[in-house]
């Protein structure tokens, strides 16, 4: 994986287990990504808010994407 995240950015995270999920990508942490104003998102249904950090294994994540500008 690479060193650099788009910290402090809105992003969408693909996880290698099929969990997506989009919110800011708030810091990368000893293997952690840490999103905060997460959502998790599912297939042709509406996205579900999660409460507080959301904490995904960096090596569980497939691809990350930075949304907006």
């Amino acid at each position: 994986m690479f060193d650099r995240y788009p910290c402090l950015r809105q992003v969408i995270v693909n996880t290698k287990t099929d969990r997506t999920f989009r919110g800011v990508l708030w810091r990368r942490r000893r293997g952690y990504l840490i999103l905060r104003q997460a959502q998790m998102l599912r297939s042709r249904e509406t996205p579900v808010s999660l409460d507080g950090d959301v904490l995904i294994e960096s090596s569980n994540v497939d691809f990350l994407q930075v949304i907006g500008g």
